[in-house]
């Protein structure tokens, strides 16, 4: 993925780690972004690295963060329970 695709806080899929991650910011460098994993483990990872998550990816990282304001947003915009 081209780092100029890469929004922040948008939920990507990390293919190195096998997780979904939010990116908080992609003005890191010219190939690397700055990537958290439910508020912890803030990392620099590279770009290359990074897919869009998919939908049931996304949903998975939402559910693991609990009721947070994020999950609950979501839920009511896509009409899941």
């Amino acid at each position: 993925m081209k780092i100029k695709e890469i929004k922040n806080g948008s939920i990507y899929f990390n293919v190195k780690k096998n997780r979904p991650e939010r990116v908080i910011s992609n003005n890191f460098s010219k190939s690397r972004v700055v990537t958290e994993y439910h508020n912890k483990n803030q990392t620099a990872v590279p770009a290359r690295h990074l897919r869009l998550a998919d939908d049931i990816e996304v949903e998975n990282y939402l559910d693991k963060k609990g009721s947070s304001f994020i999950a609950s947003f979501f839920r009511k915009l896509t009409g899941r329970k």
